[in-house]
């Protein structure tokens, strides 16, 4: 009997063993919002949102690299983290199309959280102005 028993024992380990092998679930996706999180600290609340949302952005271009972020680093200093180079002039185009904002390869990440930051507080003033 306990000869049997180790061996069933046996067998529910090694099919457990071999079904989680053979069913490994894919890894899950990487959450770039909480990775770049600590960006947030560096800029007034009222800039926090936007900041995090870019390196998001610029994480999915650069990856882990993007712990590098400071507010000083340059857009062509970023775009230079991404294993396969990006230019920055499509960096560039990319804000410019998304937030109607103008860049250079020089623009700190700082300046281009504050330009995105003055460009929607300008889009909020002229929406009230419009509704009184």
């Amino acid at each position: 009997m306990i000869p049997q028993f180790f061996e069933y024992l046996g067998a529910v380990i090694l099919l457990m063993t071999m079904g989680r092998i053979l069913w490994h679930r894919s890894p899950s996706k990487v959450d770039w919002e909480l990775i770049v999180a600590f960006i947030r600290l560096e800029f007034p609340p009222d800039q926090r949102d936007i900041a995090q949302k870019i390196a998001a952005g610029l994480a999915e271009i650069v990856g882990v690299k993007i712990k590098q972020l400071s507010p000083e680093n340059t857009l062509a200093q970023i775009g230079n983290w991404a294993e396969e180079r990006i230019d920055t002039r499509d960096l560039i185009k990319v804000f410019n199309v998304a937030y109607g904002v103008t860049c250079e390869p020089e623009t700190t990440f700082r300046s281009l959280v504050e330009k995105i930051a003055d460009k929607r507080h300008q889009g909020k003033s002229s929406a009230s102005n419009e509704h009184d």
